[in-house]
């Protein structure tokens, strides 16, 4: 009883709404710039926003994001902002809440503007830009990871005792 307790006060909290909200804005333009199903897309990024993969959340918004053709501005601004958004609620709750949210939000313009770039004006291959998407996401995740290992001091001068953390 006391686990669903603490489940629904977790639904209630403000950061856990302004993310929910964030992927509600994000399906929104979604929805506004490509196919109805993509409705569907909207409702497994409250799933995986909802268990914890906030993260992956985004990952498949942006990739989501690509399968439109050729967004115009105000999809891309919604789905980019909600996606902020849920990237920013999720930031608020760590202890060092600068850093992470000063990387939320040089990242996720970034690629937002990337892919409109890249799928607007430029006219390039939705699965090329998907790709180079994915491994810009990639690195800036092992870079995260790197800076969390050095600050939580994890990583030692010993590069033999290191070697599972690489």
């Amino acid at each position: 009883m006391s686990m669903a307790l603490a489940r629904e006060r977790s639904l209630r909290s403000p950061t856990t709404v302004l993310g929910l909200l964030g992927i509600g804005i994000a399906a929104g333009g979604l929805v506004l710039s490509g196919p109805v199903w993509l409705g569907l897309i909207g409702i497994v990024l409250g799933g995986l926003y909802l268990s914890g993969a906030a993260v992956l959340a985004v990952v498949l918004g942006q990739i989501a994001l690509i399968t439109v053709d050729a967004p115009s501005l105000i999809p891309l601004v919604l789905v980019e902002g909600g996606l902020f958004l849920a990237l920013l609620s999720v930031t608020i709750e760590i202890p060092d809440s600068r850093v992470a949210g000063s990387l939320v939000a040089l990242v996720v313009p970034l690629l937002g503007g990337l892919s409109w770039l890249s799928l607007g004006p430029l006219n390039l291959d939705p699965l090329r830009v998907g790709s180079a998407l994915l491994v810009g996401i990639a690195i800036v995740g092992y870079l995260l990871h790197r800076y969390l290992l050095i600050e939580l001091d994890i990583v030692t001068e010993d590069v033999a005792a290191d070697r599972d953390f690489l």
